[in-house]
Protein backbone atom coordinates (compact mmCIF):
# COMPACT_ATOMS: atom_id res chain seq x y z
CA UNK A 1 0.00 0.00 0.00
CA UNK A 2 2.79 2.44 1.21
CA UNK A 3 4.29 1.40 -2.53
CA UNK A 4 1.14 2.45 -4.60
CA UNK A 5 1.24 5.51 -2.77
CA UNK A 6 4.85 6.15 -3.13
CA UNK A 7 4.49 5.91 -7.15
CA UNK A 8 1.12 7.99 -6.95
CA UNK A 9 3.13 10.80 -5.16
CA UNK A 10 5.43 10.37 -7.66
CA UNK A 11 3.63 10.54 -11.50
CA UNK A 12 1.63 13.23 -9.32
CA UNK A 13 4.81 15.52 -9.03
CA UNK A 14 5.90 14.17 -12.94
CA UNK A 15 2.95 15.63 -13.96
CA UNK A 16 3.01 18.57 -12.22
CA UNK A 17 6.56 19.00 -13.53
CA UNK A 18 5.53 18.40 -17.05
CA UNK A 19 2.00 20.98 -16.84
CA UNK A 20 4.93 24.18 -15.55
CA UNK A 21 6.95 23.12 -18.27
CA UNK A 22 4.59 23.11 -20.65
CA UNK A 23 3.03 26.23 -19.79
CA UNK A 24 6.69 27.95 -19.81
CA UNK A 25 7.01 26.70 -23.13
CA UNK A 26 3.72 27.74 -23.88
CA UNK A 27 4.72 31.36 -22.08
CA UNK A 28 7.67 31.75 -24.36
CA UNK A 29 5.89 30.82 -27.75
CA UNK A 30 3.52 33.64 -27.26
CA UNK A 31 6.23 36.16 -26.28
CA UNK A 32 8.45 35.16 -29.34
CA UNK A 33 5.22 35.78 -31.41
CA UNK A 34 4.42 39.02 -29.37
CA UNK A 35 7.82 40.19 -30.93
CA UNK A 36 7.65 38.84 -34.21
CA UNK A 37 4.12 40.90 -34.29
CA UNK A 38 6.18 44.33 -33.39
CA UNK A 39 8.80 43.48 -35.50
CA UNK A 40 6.25 43.42 -38.79
CA UNK A 41 5.06 45.92 -37.56
CA UNK A 42 7.98 47.85 -37.81
CA UNK A 43 8.34 47.10 -40.82
CA UNK A 44 5.32 47.74 -42.33
CA UNK A 45 5.57 51.00 -40.33
CA UNK A 46 9.23 52.20 -42.71
CA UNK A 47 7.50 50.28 -46.14
CA UNK A 48 4.65 52.95 -45.10
CA UNK A 49 7.03 55.99 -44.50
CA UNK A 50 8.87 55.24 -47.77
CA UNK A 51 5.83 55.29 -49.60
CA UNK A 52 4.30 58.25 -48.62
CA UNK A 53 7.71 60.02 -49.52
CA UNK A 54 7.54 58.65 -52.89
CA UNK A 55 3.41 59.84 -53.37
CA UNK A 56 4.53 63.40 -51.93
CA UNK A 57 7.33 64.06 -54.18
CA UNK A 58 5.33 62.90 -57.22
CA UNK A 59 2.26 64.72 -56.02
CA UNK A 60 4.40 67.64 -56.08
CA UNK A 61 6.32 67.12 -59.28
CA UNK A 62 3.04 66.46 -61.50
CA UNK A 63 2.05 69.48 -60.26
CA UNK A 64 3.76 70.95 -63.37
CA UNK A 65 1.57 68.78 -65.39
CA UNK A 66 -1.10 71.18 -64.76
CA UNK A 67 1.58 74.79 -65.68
CA UNK A 68 1.73 72.51 -69.12
CA UNK A 69 -2.79 72.45 -69.31
CA UNK A 70 -2.49 75.79 -68.50
CA UNK A 71 -0.12 76.72 -71.06
CA UNK A 72 -1.72 74.73 -73.55
CA UNK A 73 -5.07 76.44 -72.99
CA UNK A 74 -3.37 79.91 -73.63
CA UNK A 75 -1.84 78.95 -77.01
CA UNK A 76 -5.20 77.35 -78.12
CA UNK A 77 -7.24 80.56 -76.96
CA UNK A 78 -3.92 82.31 -79.56
CA UNK A 79 -4.82 79.75 -82.16
CA UNK A 80 -8.08 80.43 -81.99
CA UNK A 81 -7.84 84.43 -82.03
CA UNK A 82 -5.78 84.44 -85.22
CA UNK A 83 -7.23 81.67 -87.41
CA UNK A 84 -10.34 84.32 -88.31
CA UNK A 85 -7.80 86.87 -89.01
CA UNK A 86 -5.99 85.04 -91.50
CA UNK A 87 -8.96 84.59 -93.39
CA UNK A 88 -9.82 88.63 -93.82
CA UNK A 89 -7.63 89.62 -96.38
CA UNK A 90 -3.99 88.70 -97.77
CA UNK A 91 -2.51 91.99 -95.72
CA UNK A 92 -3.98 90.18 -92.58
CA UNK A 93 -3.32 86.99 -93.31
CA UNK A 94 0.55 88.10 -93.81
CA UNK A 95 0.57 89.88 -91.02
CA UNK A 96 -0.15 86.57 -88.74
CA UNK A 97 2.23 84.28 -90.97
CA UNK A 98 5.28 86.90 -90.55
CA UNK A 99 4.83 87.25 -86.51
CA UNK A 100 3.11 83.91 -85.49
CA UNK A 101 6.01 81.64 -86.41
CA UNK A 102 7.97 83.08 -83.03
CA UNK A 103 4.96 81.00 -81.28
CA UNK A 104 6.18 77.91 -79.97
CA UNK A 105 3.68 74.82 -80.96
CA UNK A 106 1.96 73.13 -78.37
CA UNK A 107 3.75 70.02 -78.27
CA UNK A 108 7.58 72.17 -77.61
CA UNK A 109 5.99 74.18 -75.30
CA UNK A 110 4.58 71.35 -73.07
CA UNK A 111 7.60 69.31 -73.75
CA UNK A 112 9.70 72.63 -72.52
CA UNK A 113 7.73 72.31 -69.06
CA UNK A 114 7.39 68.59 -68.65
CA UNK A 115 11.12 68.47 -69.19
CA UNK A 116 11.63 70.50 -65.78
CA UNK A 117 10.34 67.37 -63.97
CA UNK A 118 13.45 66.35 -61.40
CA UNK A 119 13.35 62.38 -61.25
CA UNK A 120 13.31 60.77 -57.12
CA UNK A 121 15.83 58.47 -58.51
CA UNK A 122 18.92 57.89 -55.74
CA UNK A 123 17.16 60.28 -53.05
CA UNK A 124 16.27 57.12 -51.17
CA UNK A 125 18.73 55.22 -51.39
CA UNK A 126 20.14 55.30 -47.83
CA UNK A 127 16.89 55.38 -45.76
CA UNK A 128 16.18 52.29 -48.46
CA UNK A 129 19.13 50.44 -47.89
CA UNK A 130 18.46 51.18 -43.87
CA UNK A 131 14.88 49.75 -44.14
CA UNK A 132 16.41 46.86 -46.25
CA UNK A 133 18.95 45.98 -43.48
CA UNK A 134 16.46 45.69 -40.86
CA UNK A 135 14.23 43.58 -42.49
CA UNK A 136 16.97 40.86 -43.49
CA UNK A 137 17.95 41.04 -39.61
CA UNK A 138 14.61 39.93 -38.79
CA UNK A 139 14.54 37.31 -41.05
CA UNK A 140 17.70 35.87 -40.57
CA UNK A 141 19.46 36.84 -37.49
CA UNK A 142 16.88 36.92 -35.06
CA UNK A 143 14.95 33.58 -36.66
CA UNK A 144 18.37 31.83 -36.78
CA UNK A 145 19.12 33.37 -33.33
CA UNK A 146 16.27 31.63 -32.20
CA UNK A 147 16.57 28.43 -33.98
CA UNK A 148 19.84 28.03 -32.29
CA UNK A 149 18.07 28.06 -29.04
CA UNK A 150 15.92 25.48 -29.54
CA UNK A 151 18.80 23.41 -30.82
CA UNK A 152 21.18 24.03 -28.16
CA UNK A 153 18.52 23.83 -25.25
CA UNK A 154 15.69 21.51 -26.27
CA UNK A 155 15.21 20.03 -22.62
CA UNK A 156 16.46 22.93 -20.25
CA UNK A 157 13.64 25.33 -20.05
CA UNK A 158 15.71 27.89 -18.14
CA UNK A 159 18.92 27.85 -20.36
CA UNK A 160 16.46 28.29 -23.58
CA UNK A 161 14.16 30.92 -21.85
CA UNK A 162 17.62 33.42 -20.64
CA UNK A 163 18.97 32.34 -25.17
CA UNK A 164 15.35 33.53 -26.38
CA UNK A 165 15.31 36.66 -23.87
CA UNK A 166 19.11 37.60 -25.16
CA UNK A 167 18.02 36.97 -29.01
CA UNK A 168 15.09 39.26 -28.52
CA UNK A 169 16.39 42.06 -26.19
CA UNK A 170 19.54 42.25 -29.24
CA UNK A 171 16.72 42.71 -31.74
CA UNK A 172 14.91 45.49 -29.50
CA UNK A 173 18.48 47.55 -29.25
CA UNK A 174 19.18 46.91 -33.05
CA UNK A 175 15.70 48.22 -34.22
CA UNK A 176 15.64 50.91 -31.75
CA UNK A 177 19.36 51.99 -33.46
CA UNK A 178 18.50 51.10 -36.85
CA UNK A 179 15.42 53.20 -36.43
CA UNK A 180 16.99 56.02 -35.40
CA UNK A 181 19.58 55.44 -38.48
CA UNK A 182 16.45 55.41 -40.69
CA UNK A 183 15.12 58.81 -39.67
CA UNK A 184 18.37 61.18 -40.13
CA UNK A 185 18.38 58.99 -43.38
CA UNK A 186 15.15 60.66 -44.55
CA UNK A 187 15.42 63.98 -43.00
CA UNK A 188 18.20 64.18 -45.40
CA UNK A 189 16.46 62.37 -48.20
CA UNK A 190 13.71 65.58 -47.35
CA UNK A 191 16.26 68.10 -48.50
CA UNK A 192 17.33 66.61 -51.12
CA UNK A 193 13.83 65.89 -52.91
CA UNK A 194 12.89 69.66 -51.85
CA UNK A 195 15.63 70.94 -53.63
CA UNK A 196 14.42 69.34 -56.62
CA UNK A 197 11.51 69.98 -56.43
CA UNK A 198 12.28 74.11 -56.18
CA UNK A 199 14.59 73.44 -58.92
CA UNK A 200 12.04 71.92 -61.05
CA UNK A 201 9.63 74.63 -60.27
CA UNK A 202 12.10 77.44 -60.61
CA UNK A 203 12.67 75.87 -64.19
CA UNK A 204 8.97 75.28 -64.82
CA UNK A 205 8.26 79.06 -63.96
CA UNK A 206 11.05 80.28 -66.25
CA UNK A 207 9.57 78.49 -69.31
CA UNK A 208 6.41 79.33 -68.47
CA UNK A 209 7.30 83.48 -68.48
CA UNK A 210 9.25 82.59 -72.09
CA UNK A 211 6.29 80.91 -73.78
CA UNK A 212 4.27 83.44 -72.11
CA UNK A 213 6.15 86.75 -73.22
CA UNK A 214 6.25 85.35 -77.01
CA UNK A 215 2.73 84.92 -77.13
CA UNK A 216 2.36 88.35 -76.29
CA UNK A 217 4.67 90.02 -78.07
CA UNK A 218 3.58 88.31 -81.15
CA UNK A 219 0.14 89.64 -80.53
CA UNK A 220 0.95 92.75 -80.37
CA UNK A 221 3.11 92.59 -83.65
CA UNK A 222 0.23 91.01 -85.56
CA UNK A 223 -2.44 93.71 -84.23
CA UNK A 224 0.45 96.29 -85.19
CA UNK A 225 0.76 94.94 -88.23
CA UNK A 226 -3.15 95.20 -89.20
CA UNK A 227 -2.86 98.87 -87.66
CA UNK A 228 -0.24 99.73 -90.26
CA UNK A 229 -2.86 98.95 -93.35
CA UNK A 230 -5.21 101.30 -92.24
CA UNK A 231 -2.57 103.82 -91.28
CA UNK A 232 -0.74 103.57 -94.45
CA UNK A 233 -3.19 102.13 -96.93
CA UNK A 234 -2.95 98.92 -99.08
CA UNK A 235 -1.85 99.20 -102.50
CA UNK A 236 -1.76 95.54 -103.55
CA UNK A 237 -5.62 95.21 -103.49
CA UNK A 238 -6.97 99.61 -104.27
CA UNK A 239 -4.67 101.31 -106.98
CA UNK A 240 -5.35 104.71 -107.59
CA UNK A 241 -6.12 105.29 -111.48
CA UNK A 242 -4.30 109.00 -110.86
CA UNK A 243 -0.97 108.66 -111.58
CA UNK A 244 1.68 111.28 -112.15
CA UNK A 245 5.25 109.89 -113.58
CA UNK A 246 8.65 111.84 -112.09
CA UNK A 247 11.51 110.36 -113.71
CA UNK A 248 14.99 110.00 -112.32
CA UNK A 249 16.59 112.25 -113.98
CA UNK A 250 14.50 114.99 -112.87
CA UNK A 251 15.93 114.39 -109.39
CA UNK A 252 18.57 116.26 -108.72
CA UNK A 253 19.92 116.27 -105.45
CA UNK A 254 21.35 119.92 -105.89
CA UNK A 255 18.31 121.54 -106.72
CA UNK A 256 15.45 122.57 -104.32
CA UNK A 257 12.95 122.23 -107.08
CA UNK A 258 11.80 119.63 -109.78
CA UNK A 259 9.05 119.81 -111.76
CA UNK A 260 5.68 120.08 -109.97
CA UNK A 261 4.22 116.76 -110.92
CA UNK A 262 0.53 117.77 -109.37
CA UNK A 263 -0.63 119.89 -111.97
CA UNK A 264 -2.87 117.81 -113.11
CA UNK A 265 -4.94 117.09 -110.01
CA UNK A 266 -8.34 118.56 -109.69
CA UNK A 267 -10.67 118.68 -106.81
CA UNK A 268 -12.65 115.35 -107.92
CA UNK A 269 -9.91 113.43 -107.61
CA UNK A 270 -10.01 111.35 -104.63
CA UNK A 271 -6.10 110.46 -104.66
CA UNK A 272 -2.53 110.90 -106.64
CA UNK A 273 -0.38 107.84 -107.30
CA UNK A 274 3.15 109.59 -107.64
CA UNK A 275 5.48 107.11 -109.82
CA UNK A 276 9.09 107.28 -109.92
CA UNK A 277 10.38 105.98 -113.09
CA UNK A 278 14.04 104.92 -114.27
Amino acid sequence: MQSFLGVAIILALLSLVASQAQNSSQSMDLYILQNQRQYDAKIKQLADELANFKQLFQKQINALDVQADSMQLKLEQASAHLDPIILIDSWSKQCVQNYSVTIPTITVARDSIIKCKESISGILNAPESTYNTLNNYYKNNVKNGLAQCLKLHPTAQLNYTLCVTKVIGDANKYTITTQNTFNTNLKSSECTADNRIRNSWQCSFGQVYSITSKVELALQLIDSCISNKVICGSFEEQSCPNKSYVSLSEINPRNDTIRNPFKFVTNAMSCVEVLISS
